[in-house]
């Protein structure tokens, strides 16, 4: 049997700044707070959270600590609330987030309204609008693009939507509008995952995706991996199931921009032991079969 893991898995930039940039406050600081969880995996939230950094869901909360704004960004409202407050301020948002976030005010500044393509319940995308000085539509898929005409109209995508998703969109909304501007603010960690996930799939009779479960690029490699084969999405290794392993040779492992390497290498440490194969239990991802770039 085979276990292989998908290339570019685990940890994206963004994500690594925000968790080193919270690590660095602990230790300046007795006691921070993040403006939400810092990243969408509750493993790694709880063992900042043991490190003192202590997630919070409202600006009551922060009381007088030092507060780190979360890889996702925040609204411009709770950003100026935040100012005024004159507390320590870590701003950890992906700085391709914060990218999208100058797009937006730069293009409804210009008068275009503003279509984004993404999870509307998304902090991502609630901060994202926030930035729009103008119309602006939420949208996941081609069916909820608005029955008018536009005479311009300007596209930009959450960060973690699929290419596939947005190209749709864009081709369905070219009836639409006489000027279409279209940013394409894809991050280019979330395509290559995709991208190698869906390669690995295809040459797998399993696909375990390891990441959290209210993380939108986990998801979407979920769906992607699901679509081509057998899939299971879990948190944990306690999740994995050893009969998920009946007649399968080849197993593929990914995992999304924020999950953390020590539980990846848990999850193929456990599929070992389901395997009777613990003598070969590994201690880094960079172990892992397949994790290295040709």
């Amino acid at each position: 049997m085979k276990i292989r893991l998908a290339k570019n898995s685990g940890f994206c930039f963004g994500v690594k700044r925000a968790i080193n940039m919270a690590e660095d406050a602990s230790a300046r600081y007795p006691e921070t707070v993040t403006l939400g969880p810092i990243i969408h995996n509750p493993q790694m939230v709880q063992r900042l959270k043991d490190r003192g950094i202590v997630p919070v869901e409202s600006i009551e909360d922060i009381g007088s600590k030092p507060v780190i704004i979360r890889s996702h960004g925040i609204t411009r409202g709770l950003k100026e609330e935040l100012d005024n407050l004159q507390l320590p301020i870590i701003d950890a948002t992906c700085p391709y987030v914060a990218s999208s976030q100058q797009y937006v005010t730069q293009l409804s500044r210009e008068g275009f309204p503003i279509v984004i393509v993404g999870n509307r319940d998304h902090p991502e995308v609630v901060a994202l609008k926030s930035y729009v000085e103008g119309e602006s539509y939420i949208i996941s898929n081609p069916r909820e693009i608005p029955v008018k005409r536009f005479i311009r109209l300007a596209v930009i995508s959450q960060t973690t939507q699929s290419i596939e998703n947005l190209q749709d969109i864009v081709t369905a909304l070219i009836p639409c509008t006489k000027e279409l501007r279209i940013i394409n603010t894809i991050c280019s960690a979330t395509s290559v995952r995709q991208e190698s996930s869906y390669l690995l799939a295809r040459e797998s009779d399993l696909m375990i995706v390891i990441g959290g479960k209210n993380s939108s690029n986990t998801r979407m490699l979920f769906k992607i991996c699901q679509s081509m084969v057998e899939t299971y999405l879990i948190e944990t290794s306690e999740e994995f199931d050893s009969t998920w392993l009946e007649k399968k040779e080849n197993i593929g492992l990914t995992a999304g921009a924020s999950t953390p390497d020590w539980i990846i290498v848990e999850v193929y440490n456990k599929i070992l032991k389901c395997l009777g194969n613990e003598q070969h239990s590994i201690s880094s991802v960079e172990e892992i079969p397949g994790n290295k770039e040709e």
